[in-house]
């Protein structure tokens, strides 16, 4: 967020003020859209009340303002996974908000994810019940489509009426209420014709279909928001629903190729004969476990067992998690902008994730 440090210790002094009891100090990890801080009990202090037993406080701006029906429709979609936040009535400066937030138990995954490729029959085993329990997360999701989601569509600019299924008219967020624009804009910019072909293909089938369900999907599924039990490696918790919508289910699903690999880079040298010069570059790439193709098989197998009614319509599933690939590696962040189609020299990353996940299809 980039906030001076006097700001900084007057948020950690107005949270402080309001948890009088309790240490504050500023959370280990931080994310780009926010400061969090933790509150915990004194060493020298206990009590049996549990109003206060896990608690992070995170102080947000204006532009990335926590809707509270979307975190309170993620608790209950995703029960015990998704963290319970409320709004507190703090005196921050420059027009800061503030939220209370539970803190969740477990590690984040990103730092037990192994970076080879080979795995030994204990990391195997752990894998395997780590995808699992991601079904089960998936799995969630589906059974909240019984509930009325959001009915009412709101206008943009970038995101005409005509053409659009009654499927879609349910998505009001930041990306679904402009999802065929987004993808429009990827099959004409996108950098090879190899992947405009493919989000031009991905365009017509979600045009094709007008009746399916949509559901609350995590806006940044990543290693780093997922936390997970040491010993078991279930996931425990999800956190970080700020960028959530209403979207078609198992767009969230390019979630589930960033656990069955890790992102690389490798060199690559080029020569200038008429200089007599040689150049080296790095190239990104994400490389898949050798047990990935097993892993994908997991993972449906056991949806399959959580929710049978997905089997029948898997086919319209894949389309969705390919609209989530595209959607969430063809645009760049850009301090939350997401307008602007990735291209190999400045968005190696994403670009070497569209290229793999698309495949890996």
């Amino acid at each position: 967020m980039a906030l001076q440090e006097t700001d900084k210790l007057l948020c950690r002094r107005a949270v402080k003020e309001w948890y009088p009891w309790y240490v504050v100090q500023e959370l280990e990890e931080q994310g780009g859209c926010s400061y969090t801080l933790l509150v915990s009990l004194s060493d020298n202090r206990s009590t049996t009340s549990t109003e206060y037993r896990r608690l992070i406080v995170q102080i947000r701006p204006a532009q990335y303002a926590l809707d509270l029906s979307i975190a309170q429709t993620a608790t209950a979609t995703y029960v015990s996974l998704a963290p319970s936040i409320r709004a507190l009535d703090l005196k921050l400066p420059q027009h800061l908000y503030a939220y209370e937030m539970e803190r969740m138990p477990g590690t984040p995954l990103s730092r037990l994810l192994p970076r080879t490729s080979a795995l030994g029959r204990d990391m195997e085993n752990k894998q395997e019940r780590l995808i699992k329990s991601f079904a089960t997360f998936i799995a969630q999701g589906w059974d909240s489509t019984s509930k009325p989601g959001p009915t009412e569509r709101k206008r943009r600019a970038d995101s005409p009426m005509e053409d659009t299924s009654s499927m879609l008219l349910q998505c009001t967020g930041k990306v679904g209420s402009s999802l065929l624009h987004r993808l429009e804009k990827l099959s004409e910019q996108l950098p090879d014709a190899r992947l405009r072909q493919r989000a031009n293909t991905t365009l017509k089938r979600v045009k094709a279909l007008h009746e399916y369900p949509i559901v609350l999907n995590h806006g940044d599924l990543i290693p780093s928001n997922i936390l997970i039990d040491e010993e078991t490696w279930n996931i425990i918790g999800i956190v970080d629903w700020a960028e959530a919508e209403y979207l078609p289910f198992g767009t969230c699903l390019y979630g589930l190729e960033l656990l069955l690999g890790y992102p690389t880079s490798i060199s690559l040298s080029s020569s200038h004969s008429k200089h007599n010069t040689s150049h080296t570059s790095r190239a990104q790439m994400f490389t898949y476990f050798d047990n990935a193709p097993h892993l994908r098989e997991v993972f449906w197998k056991y949806l399959f067992e959580m929710a049978p009614e997905i089997e029948a319509r898997q086919e319209h599933v894949q389309i969705m998690r390919d609209v989530g690939v595209l959607l969430w590696y063809g645009y760049a962040w850009d301090d939350g902008a997401i307008d602007r189609v990735v291209n190999d020299a400045d968005d190696g990353v994403e670009v070497g994730c569209l290229r793999a996940f698309l495949n890996a299809a």
